[in-house]
C-alpha cells in the first residue's frame, strides 16, 4: 500500500427524495448497489465481494464504455444505520491511483421526507485525484437520486431500481 506524501479531500452533497433508512439501505445490499453505484449509466458494476458489516470487506468491478474493468475495494470501518457509513477505498492496478488507501465517509442527514447524502472522500494524493473522485461521486449520487425518483426499492427481493 502506498502512502501519499500529502493528502487532500473532497466533499459532495445530494438531496434525495426518500427517508433516511431507505437511502441508507441502498448502500447496504450488493444486488441493489449493482443497480445504481456507478457515475454514469454507461458504466456497469459487478459486486465481487460484499460483507456489509464493521470490518467486512468489499470489491467492486466497473465495466467502462471502452471495455476496461477497473476494480476498487476496501473495508467497512463504521456502519451506523441510518446515520453514516465509513469505509476504506483503494483502486487496484493498473489504475493510476492503485495501491493508495483512501477513506470515504457517507453521512445521511434527514430533512423531512428527504435525505441529504454527504460524501467526504479523504486521504487522496492530489488535487487531480480530488477532482476525479468528486466527479465520480457526483455522478453516482445523481444516479441514486434518479433511482429514488423512479420509485426505487432498496430491498433485494423487490428490484424496482433500473439504470
Amino acid at each position: 500500500m502506498k502512502t501519499p506524501a500529502s493528502t487532500h479531500s473532497t466533499t459532495v452533497r445530494r438531496m434525495v427524495r426518500a427517508g433516511r433508512p431507505r437511502v441508507f439501505d441502498a448502500f447496504a445490499t450488493a444486488d441493489v448497489l449493482e443497480q445504481w453505484f456507478t457515475p454514469d449509466a454507461g458504466i456497469s458494476l459487478d459486486v465481487i465481494d460484499f460483507d456489509f458489516a464493521p470490518g467486512g470487506t468489499f470489491r467492486l468491478r466497473f465495466t467502462m464504455p471502452d471495455g476496461t474493468r477497473p476494480v476498487a475495494g476496501g473495508q467497512y470501518l463504521v456502519i451506523d444505520r441510518p446515520e453514516q457509513i465509513a469505509f476504506s477505498w483503494m483502486w487496484e492496478a493498473p489504475d493510476i491511483h492503485a495501491g493508495i488507501e483512501t477513506r470515504v465517509c457517507v453521512q445521511f442527514i434527514e430533512h423531512g421526507d428527504q435525505t441529504e447524502i454527504v460524501i467526504t472522500h479523504d486521504r487522496l494524493p492530489s488535487h487531480e485525484a480530488c477532482d476525479r473522485h468528486a466527479l465520480g461521486w457526483q455522478g453516482t449520487l445523481g444516479r441514486l437520486g434518479d433511482a429514488f425518483d423512479k420509485g426505487v426499492s432498496t430491498t433485494p427481493d423487490q428490484r424496482a431500481l433500473h439504470a
